[in-house]
């Protein structure tokens, strides 16, 4: 994930105009152009806003820039602020992956700008302590690990929803992309789903409910209450429990790593798991269990304990167990479960599509989504509908 990448710290001068004052990963051009352009951006938000930020693209450098946008108290600039900007620069086929990391590169921003507001003298050498800082965005280490950790989970969410669960389906199919450790309401996320007009369809928070007090699980309650109140288009709150099965409980990296495969069980009514992971060796080495949690009472805590002890001696390889909650916003969202559902199967892909039965009077002809084909009725079911 983004093997060449680069800094540039940009300062304007109210005489030379901005300048690129330190940059790393590129050379003194494109570090001057970089400086430049976002600067234009910074002295325009300047009246409205101490930070903030964006993603440029720079066409002719063949790069695109997460910048943010900062100001400096300073008594010989004009108006007593002096403007910078912060740009972390990758090559322009990773951009689509900055608004992923959007939240991440913000966090990280927000800590190196306090440094230079600390460190940083006009028209003095950068001190070595303030490069550092500037050059801890770069990390390579830090990424690897958060796009190890957020990637494994939005595969998980992906496979999980990839059902014939209506519900389900819709929220996938509203889903157009999906941001990490973004700050929603006051409190940071593990991901969120956003549909095309960037309207928030569902949200994930994951915990290890061994390591949090009651306390922090009353916060928890709140935040799950102010998602359900402040935001309309917010379909399913997913709530994360990970359980790993070292002696400290806590879920090993390399967990995620030997994943190769990852499934789902077919048949509802005989599976263990709602979905399995396994290494290259087919060894399941983690499951998930999707089961809402947080409303437990103490007895079907142990039950559940008790379920997650006897799949652990049945599968000695498993080194993690994931328990999934869904919220949902509403419970009038979840009426669309038990209307009648009728399966079509494509006739030149084979594939199988459920539709809700008010769905399909509304249309003449049933094309296949994945296709383009006309499908035929096969059979009509009632889905299971999960609690």
């Amino acid at each position: 994930m983004f093997e060449e990448r680069g800094v540039c710290l940009g300062i304007f001068d109210e005489q030379m105009g901005p300048m690129s004052v330190y940059f790393k990963g590129m050379d003194q051009t494109t570090a001057d152009k970089i400086a430049m352009k976002t600067m234009v951006g910074a002295l325009s938000l300047s009246q409205q806003v101490d930070e903030g930020e964006s993603i440029i693209p720079f066409q002719e450098e063949n790069k695109t820039a997460f910048v943010y946008y900062f100001s400096i108290a300073d008594e010989e600039a004009r108006g007593g602020v002096r403007i910078g900007t912060l740009s972390f620069v990758v090559n322009k086929e990773d951009g689509d992956a900055l608004y992923r990391f959007a939240p991440i590169l913000a966090k990280h921003s927000k800590g190196i700008v306090e440094d230079i507001r600390k460190n940083y003298v006009y028209r003095q050498p950068i001190p070595q302590v303030l490069m550092d800082s500037v050059d801890s965005i770069l990390s390579i280490q830090e990424f690897e690990k958060a796009f190890l950790s957020m990637e494994f989970k939005e595969n998980l969410i992906r496979i999980y929803l990839n059902d014939e669960s209506t519900l389900h389906g819709l929220v996938l199919d509203k889903t157009t992309n999906i941001s990490y450790s973004e700050e929603i309401l006051g409190n940071e996320t593990d991901m969120v789903g956003r549909d095309k007009n960037q309207n928030i369809v569902w949200v994930l928070l994951s915990y290890n409910f061994l390591k949090i007090d009651n306390g922090e699980k009353r916060d928890l309650f709140e935040y799950l209450n102010r998602l359900r109140e402040n935001i309309p288009s917010l379909m399913i709150i997913f709530v994360l429990n990970e359980l790993g099965l070292r002696k400290d409980g806590k879920l090993d990296e390399k967990t995620m790593e030997k994943t190769a495969k990852i499934s789902r069980t077919i048949h509802t009514e005989l599976k263990e798991f709602d979905l399995e992971g396994m290494d290259n060796n087919e060894n399941i080495i983690w499951a998930l269990v999707s089961t809402n949690f947080l409303p437990m009472e103490e007895h079907e805590i142990e039950e559940l304990n008790g379920r997650i002890n006897r799949l652990k001696n049945a599968n000695p390889t498993i080194e993690a167990f994931f328990i999934l909650a869904e919220i949902l916003r509403s419970p009038k969202k979840y009426k669309i479960l038990k209307s009648k559902q009728i399966a079509y199967i494509c006739q030149n892909c084979k594939k199988i599509k459920l539709y809700p039965e008010p769905q399909i009077e509304k249309l003449k002809t049933v094309k296949c989504p994945f296709c383009g084909r006309k499908m035929n009725q096969l059979k009509a079911r009632k889905p299971e509908i999960k609690n």
